[in-house]
């Protein structure tokens, strides 16, 4: 899968990066990952034109990160793409840290390249957070939700960099 910037790669690439300005239409998934209170959460949901059809919701343990949950959200949402074979989707997602690492050309994360080797059509688009876009306030109200279920559904291994951060707090 490769993610390009509108304006620096070409068109036959599959995963493409734009900024969202109209309504819905098709097949649109709305992710979305924050941290509060130690708490980490990350979200999608699935619409057809203005209508919900689905949704899933992650908690994340305390060491992860706020760029984590939102990469989980958009790794869960190319999973559900692929398991469910739904071809062309616009993944809309308001963490624009998140979308820059997909556009890298190169990139040292695994779940970045993972994220990136989708061999189908999706188009990543960055939306600004709580303007009152319907999917993307739906996202946000699921993360908020995640981050309340008691046990953690995703957990990972520390980052180098965290682990390095924890020792230098000792």
């Amino acid at each position: 899968m490769n993610v390009f910037l509108s304006n620096i790669f070409h068109s036959e690439d599959r995963l493409e990066l734009h900024y969202y300005m109209e309504e819905m239409k098709g097949l649109v998934i709305f992710t979305d990952g924050s941290k509060m209170d130690g708490r980490v959460g990350c979200a999608f949901v699935v619409f057809y034109n203005e209508t919900e059809l689905d949704y899933r919701k992650f908690r994340l343990n305390e060491s992860s990160t706020v760029f984590m949950a939102e990469v989980i959200a958009i790794q869960q949402a190319v999973q559900y793409v692929r398991a469910n074979d739904l071809g062309q989707v616009n993944t809309i997602s308001g963490p624009r840290s998140a979308l820059m690492a997909l556009s890298a050309v190169e990139e040292a994360r695994d779940i970045i390249n993972n994220i990136k080797e989708y061999k189908g059509k999706i188009t990543l688009t960055w939306i600004r957070a709580h303007m009152g876009n319907l999917g993307n306030e739906r996202a946000d109200q699921l993360v908020k939700e995640a981050r309340m279920i008691s046990d953690e559904t995703i957990s990972f291994v520390l980052s180098r960099n965290q682990i390095k951060m924890k020792e230098i707090k000792l």
